[in-house]
């Protein structure tokens, strides 16, 4: 373990050393730490002029992500003061950022009141930027991309799986006949990306991001921190400034369903590259029984009517 430990810092200094204006002596000194990942690998760098944060992008990851549009976007947000500053994007995806010292927000620590109304200001924050993000994000086509990305490597969601994506149908036609205005999203707002120094949030990782429905994002946080109504009341609070109405409550909790779904075969595309991090088999398995579940509710279906106008 330990010599696997010194090949991958020496490969990340190698990384290091090939950025404009990182010199091979400062690469060589560097301290490197590993800072936590489920697809690609980060390390804390500490340079003679500062702390940043070096992301090399992980395997089959260039099957679902667009580098340029991320990069584009990354740089936008940090304009917008809800990202750490960019200072490399490689081509080849490594990106080299300012390091940001704040706490990546752990299941126990996003459900406490602070921590949402401080998401809750930061999601707002890059809603309203005004910011032009390269590339639409659309949840809908983004499932079935990754089936399409499942299917070439001839992995396949099961019979079970394959009947919540057709019942999640009437959910995609719910959405496309109700479209809003898209704002520049994050889209993948979970706790390990959203770093806390206690006064404020910091959003990293881009590599989802785009122009959005704006309920993607709280709907998402909302999913991924398995929030309880009243946390989620305080997280949907702090983002409209007030308690949100029918119409917007509704459309997070529609949201939720599409969440899910892209979440689980995320996962199957993790487990079909040999991404042993976690059990990703076993995390589509529940997520997609959890969506299931989700849509067989009356308050879902309620919320289905509202955004209908029935």
């Amino acid at each position: 373990m330990e010599g696997h430990e010194e090949n991958e810092t020496d490969a990340a200094r190698s990384r290091l050393a090939a950025i404009p204006g990182v010199s091979a002596g400062a690469a060589k000194t560097a301290g490197i730490e590993r800072l936590p990942g489920l697809t690609n690998r980060v390390y804390k760098v500490a340079l003679p002029d500062g702390a940043f944060a070096l992301r090399i992008p992980g395997d089959g990851t260039a099957a679902i992500i667009d580098r340029r549009a991320e990069e584009v976007n990354a740089r936008a947000a940090a304009a917008a003061g809800v990202a750490p500053e960019v200072i490399h994007f490689g081509a080849d995806g490594v990106m080299l950022t300012r390091f940001v010292d704040g706490e990546p927000l752990t299941p126990e620590k996003i459900v406490t009141p602070g921590a949402l109304r401080r998401v809750g200001a930061a999601l707002r924050r890059l809603h309203d930027s005004g910011m032009k993000f390269a590339g639409r994000f659309d949840a809908f086509a983004t499932i079935d991309r990754y089936r399409g990305v499942l299917a070439e490597h001839g992995a396949s969601p099961t019979v079970r799986q394959r009947e919540i994506l057709a019942d999640a149908e009437a959910v995609r036609a719910v959405l496309a006949a109700s479209p809003v205005t898209p704002k520049p999203c994050h889209c993948d707002p979970t706790g390990r990306n959203l770093l806390d120094t206690g006064e404020k949030i910091w959003l990293v990782d881009w590599e989802y991001s785009g122009m959005n429905d704006p309920a993607w994002d709280l709907a998402y946080c909302a999913v991924q921190a398995s929030l309880r109504p009243e946390a989620e009341a305080t997280l949907l609070s702090a983002y409209f400034g007030r308690a949100p109405n029918e119409a917007e409550a509704a459309r997070v909790k529609v949201m939720k369903a599409p969440v899910e779904l892209m979440s689980a075969l995320w996962a199957l595309i993790q487990d079909t590259h040999g991404n042993r991090v976690a059990d990703f088999r076993a995390y589509a398995a529940r997520t997609f029984e959890e969506c299931a579940a989700r849509m067989q509710t009356p308050d879902f279906g309620d919320a289905m009517r509202r955004l209908r106008g029935d």
